[in-house]
């Protein structure tokens, strides 16, 4: 019996032992992950010599490998369209693509203002999974100060995830610097799922900062810790945006600091929360939505700070919204018109500040609703919350 019980004994510590080995080699692999540095394949840093063929060999020797880091170290790197590809870059699964911070620039060649669809970097034709894009300055090197039709390439975008067919999936853009482009600095679409996009700054970009749409079972999309910069291009759309969103599920936009407004619309599920806004916030056709937290001003808009249509499951709770033009409403929900019969359903307002020259609170064609406990500041007490063509609507002008 003594000698069966050291044997046990004896097996546990030989288990201990390889289970101590596996880990080590584990932590050693991850370690040891294959690095394809651009400057083993070619790259020059700070020169007008095109980089791209560089930059592709070796996002095609790290695919080739099965994955691992693709290295952008600091110093500026060219790169252009060769032919009709989208994106330029194709960043294979389990890739991660990284450099050294701001120093760290991927440039598109000046010529990218004479012609359109140029996307830096995105997925290619096979299915994407597991990749990484940090510490990275992309620069789409746009001269355009403001839109111009029929001029502007409006389609140069800097990342740009998109598939009809197929599954892009498990994503993270972050500690990116991405600027001057005429298209969108992030661009996400059809075929999206588990993307984050997180403590990214864009600056001077002509249609949106972020960019997130739509369908090919798109869902899961985080927004967080983002900011656009002060620059001198003069946007023609929003800091974040959400359009065409053909069944997108699951948005949550966090945290973000936004010269300018957040457009968001067409999402089952989707919540804005602790945002500050220097613009409006805008949106249609939302089915379970919670704004909360945000600072929103409005600008010199003479509408309304927040307006939210056709909504379906809507709780605007704890905003404070601020309306500079002495016509600027507050909260606009609205649903119900001649063209489309539909009302905004389920709707629930409370614990905002509002501060705005105009209306309050406006419900205009909503079904199901409760307005309570805000605290409204603007010149005329009866402007304070309108009701108009709405159904069992309870509200309160004051807390």
């Amino acid at each position: 019996m003594k000698t069966k019980i050291l044997s046990a004994l004896q097996l546990c510590s030989c288990l201990k032992l390889w289970l101590v080995a596996v880990l080590i080699l584990s932590v050693s692999n991850d370690a040891h992950a294959a690095r394809f540095s651009i400057l083993d394949f070619g790259a020059t840093a700070d020169d007008k010599s095109d980089d791209t063929h560089a930059v592709v060999k070796t996002l095609n020797a790290c695919a080739a490998a099965g994955g691992g880091e693709v290295f952008v170290p600091a110093g500026t790197f060219l790169i252009s369209r060769q032919d009709a590809e989208s994106p330029i870059l194709e960043v294979s699964s389990n890739t991660t693509l990284l450099g050294e911070g701001t120093t760290s620039i991927l440039k598109f060649a000046p010529k990218v203002n004479q012609s359109n669809f140029w996307r830096m970097l995105g997925a290619g034709a096979e299915d994407c999974r597991n990749v990484t894009i940090r510490d990275l300055h992309l620069d789409g090197s746009n001269a355009f100060k403001s839109y111009e039709p029929g001029k502007t390439p409006e389609q140069n975008h800097g990342v740009f995830f998109y598939k009809t067919e197929g599954v892009i999936e498990n994503i993270t853009i972050r500690d990116c610097l991405i600027e001057n482009f005429s298209g969108d600095c992030i661009g996400l679409g059809p075929g999206c799922r588990n993307m984050t996009v997180r403590d990214v700054s864009v600056r001077n970009f002509i249609r949106q900062g972020i960019q997130m749409a739509g369908g090919n079972g798109a869902r899961d999309y985080l927004v967080t810790g983002c900011q656009d910069l002060e620059g001198n291009v003069n946007p023609g759309g929003s800091t974040i945006h959400v359009e065409h969103a053909r069944g997108l599920k699951n948005v949550i936009i966090s945290n973000n600091r936004c010269r300018n407004s957040i457009l968001a619309g067409g999402v089952d599920g989707i919540i804005i929360r602790d945002n500050t806004i220097s613009g409006r916030l805008v949106g249609n056709n939302d089915t379970n939505i919670i704004v909360q937290g945000n600072i929103i001003r409005g600008g010199d808009h003479a509408s309304s700070v927040m307006q939210l249509g056709y909504a379906n499951g809507l709780i605007i709770k704890d905003n404070i919204i601020i309306g500079a033009h002495d016509e600027a409403g507050g909260i606009y929900v609205w649903g119900a018109s001649r063209y489309n019969k539909t009302p905004s359903q389920n709707v629930t307002i409370t614990g905002n500040i509002i501060q705005v020259g105009g209306r309050g609170i406006f419900l205009n064609g909503v079904e199901d609703g409760m307005v309570s406990n805000n605290l409204i500041k603007n010149t005329e007490a009866k402007q304070r919350v309108v009701i108009q063509r709405a159904e069992r609507v309870d509200y309160e002008t004051e807390p």
